[in-house]
């Protein structure tokens, strides 16, 4: 089968007709959209929550760091297997079964907290199944998300989608703490509960229930040849494997220096401490919320091009952060690395919803969020150690690996915009 013209092309040249909200007045995607919307808010109520409730029972950061490490574990390990098991059972069958287990989870903590009957191997056991469902209900949100727009939605429909994450993260966590102040853990991990028995009210209201009416049955063979058959598919492809590769080191070379080096530059260069922190903080969340509406606006179809732009601009910006003398600089600096990357990461989803067969998309997406998610610890490490050295050192190296990601990028910006259509090679399509 001959592919002329790319999936971004089709959609970015008839993206003009589509506003904004437009992809709203699609029935499903609404509930998905209020579902998900209030899924990440009452995520941020267990996220502020749980720390608060390890320290005040030990008072030790290393046993909320080894709590925090089993729920991040399961969900680095379980990754693959979740977007295999999206493909194998279709996106919205698994997104209900994993919201109703964790809103059996999050019940169980809260009746534990509530009657004060909690222990520490209560939490590690809870928030390792909280982890391992979420690398269950990660890859099939989004590869459902294609399933309920037209193609030339997805980037309005993605927008929108992101747009609410970054909402959830910029007003939950003080909406959270007040509520942990004033009623304590128990109602926090009870307001998220009560949010998974809405979000999972809202998908069983979705009345298209498959990822693609025309895919094939469910997949056939192991658990073990499905993920095999995802990797050889999704790395197989040079083009996808290139975005994959750059926006990897994007990812890495910013999880470190926007945690443990703006932390640092609070600390030691700043006037404010744990005040000026949160502004840098606030400021990101603002600015990826930007960046999540303006990409709704984009009409130009060369991701390619717009990759390599915006790779060039959030390694110049993060090198000069090393580098702010005030404040002020730094926030600018972060504003904008915040709107470009709210944008670039809007395009990339589109790209990868659209590229892939729609059976193959749990497992495409399991890839795309472990090369990134599973990257984070070892920047976080880096990071720590390039600090030792000299804390500048950490933004100039790290901005340095995001240009050599903007050269790859211009290496292979015509190959990303004009590549075809992904096709499984077993089909013996041509």
């Amino acid at each position: 089968m001959a592919v002329s013209k790319s999936a971004i092309h089709l959609i970015t040249s008839r993206a003009r007709k589509v506003s904004a909200w437009q992809p709203l007045a699609v029935r499903d995607f609404r509930w998905l959209f209020i579902g998900q919307g209030v899924s990440l808010l009452g995520d941020q109520f267990y996220l502020v929550a749980l720390p608060w409730l390890v320290l005040q029972l030990t008072g030790s950061g290393l046993v909320l760091g080894t709590i925090l490490l089993a729920g991040t574990a399961p969900r680095m390990i379980f990754l693959l297997v979740g977007g295999a098991a999206s493909d194998w059972l279709s996106p919205h069958k698994l997104m209900v079964a994993s919201n109703t287990l964790r809103s059996l989870v999050c019940a169980i903590l809260t009746v534990l907290v509530l009657f004060k009957t909690i222990s520490l191997w209560h939490l590690v056991a809870l928030a390792a199944a909280f982890g391992t469902l979420d690398a269950f209900f990660g890859p099939a949100v989004r590869a459902f998300i294609p399933a309920v727009l037209e193609k030339d939605q997805l980037i309005a429909g993605n927008s929108l989608m992101q747009s609410a994450e970054m909402l959830s993260k910029f007003v939950g966590p003080s909406l959270a703490g007040l509520v942990v102040a004033s009623a304590g853990a128990a109602s926090a991990f009870g307001a998220d509960t009560l949010s998974f028995v809405f979000v999972t009210a809202c998908l069983l209201s979705i009345k298209r229930k498959q990822a693609d009416e025309a895919a094939p049955a469910l997949a056939k063979g192991s658990l073990l040849t499905s993920i095999r058959d995802g990797l050889r598919y999704t790395l197989g492809e040079p083009t996808l494997r290139s975005l994959i590769i750059i926006v990897a080191v994007i990812e890495f070379a910013f999880a470190g220096p926007l945690t443990v080096g703006l932390a640092s530059l609070a600390n030691t260069r700043f006037t404010g401490g744990s005040k000026a922190f949160g502004i840098m903080l606030s400021t990101l969340g603002g600015g990826f919320l930007l960046g999540t509406v303006l990409a709704s606006a984009l009409k130009r179809s060369r991701l390619g091009l717009a990759i390599f732009l915006a790779a060039l601009t959030l390694g110049t910006c993060l090198t000069l952060l090393g580098l702010a003398p005030n404040l002020l600089s730094a926030c600018l600096l972060l504003a904008v690395i915040a709107t470009v990357g709210g944008i670039m990461q809007v395009l990339s989803n589109v790209y990868y919803q659209t590229r892939a067969e729609a059976r193959m998309r749990g497992r495409l997406m399991s890839v795309v969020l472990l090369c990134g998610f599973g990257l984070t610890p070892f920047s976080y490490v880096a990071s720590g150690v390039l600090i030792k050295i000299n804390l500048t050192l950490v933004f100039v190296v790290n901005g340095g690996l995001v240009l050599a990601a903007a050269i790859l990028s211009m290496a292979k910006m015509k190959e990303i915009d004009a590549g075809p259509l992904l096709r499984e090679k077993a089909t013996g399509e041509v």
